[in-house]
């Protein structure tokens, strides 16, 4: 079996016991934070377990009696992302190298991974804290900016990164290589290298394949190439990547990883993007099917005839 194959865990004696949860939360503090968190904290004391809020966000039910847990010293076994996908990419990268479980409630608007919804809060998350639940684990890629022979920058990424221009109206001219094999020069507005788990975001858009996420893969897709031959490739996801943007480039190009953090580059840069050491564990309730959900979110369920 895959490692990135969902295990199913059919009942509580099978299931790992969470007794410290975490919970992050979206920026802001709006009502809908403050009545899914309120219903979180029901569910989670009816179970007795210990719940803690991120140090790094603001406690938006002031009344209560919130404890805190830090994302540098992790002493939780589950963490509770409320907030949409954006939320949930920001725990991931915080938190990959514990290796400990996500499950996200889904605030924003598709919810690739974020995927229990408000009104479904209690009967789902109620079965997770059962043992009812199956267990997706999904690779990230680690990006090196290099330049001369020091490193610029170095970050994680679960969904993509990305490379193209500062400036929207001109092309950004690079060099791809795999392995230290050249695989194209290329003129285009840049180019997104994605995991399975981010083809269905920016890589989508710029005309990119669905990757199945139980694959071990990344996804290269150019943004606009100026060469109409060029298409999307599909790669191993032990390759290493590498990105030069040329010398005589004109103007620099910036770097963003999931869309979050960003870096801008200079002519002459490379880009090393490859597989990283650790994994996300992302947890889904009872009866969740990753195509089921691309019908859903993606329009597929619509008859066309």
């Amino acid at each position: 079996m895959s490692e990135n194959n969902k295990e199913p865990t059919p009942n509580a004696e099978k299931a790992p016991t969470f007794k410290r949860v975490g919970v992050m939360l979206k920026p802001g503090n709006d009502a809908a934070v403050r009545t899914v968190l309120t219903e979180l904290i029901a569910v989670l004391e009816s179970h007795r377990i210990d719940w803690a809020l991120d140090d790094q966000n603001e406690n938006p039910l002031p009344g209560s009696d919130a404890r805190w847990f830090s994302r540098n010293r992790l002493d939780r076994d589950l963490i509770v992302v409320i907030g949409g996908d954006g939320t949930l990419l920001n725990a991931a990268r915080s938190l990959c190298r514990f290796n400990v479980p996500i499950v996200g409630v889904n605030l924003g608007r598709l919810g690739f991974l974020a995927d229990i919804s408000p009104p479904k809060l209690a009967d789902h998350f109620g079965a997770i804290l059962d043992g009812h639940f199956s267990v997706d684990n999904r690779f990230l890629l680690e990006g090196v900016l290099m330049r001369e022979d020091s490193r610029v920058m170095q970050s994680v990424a679960l969904n993509d990164i990305t490379f193209k221009m500062q400036d929207p109206a001109r092309m950004i001219e690079f060099e791809m290589s795999l392995n230290g094999t050249l695989v194209n020069h290329q003129r285009s507005d840049g180019v997104v290298v994605c995991t399975p788990t981010g083809s269905t975001a920016y890589a989508l858009s710029a005309g990119g394949p669905l990757i199945d996420p139980e694959l071990e893969a990344i996804g290269i897709v150019s943004i606009c190439p100026h060469t109409l031959s060029y298409r999307p490739i599909v790669v191993d996801a032990h390759q290493t990547i590498e990105i030069s943007l040329k010398s005589d480039s004109r103007g620099g190009g910036i770097i963003s990883f999931d869309g979050q953090l960003n870096q801008p580059t200079q002519p002459g840069d490379v880009l090393i993007i490859r597989r990283h050491d650790h994994q996300v564990q992302l947890l889904h309730p009872p009866g969740h099917d990753h195509f089921s959900l691309l019908r859903s979110k993606l329009g597929w369920s619509g008859q066309q005839f």
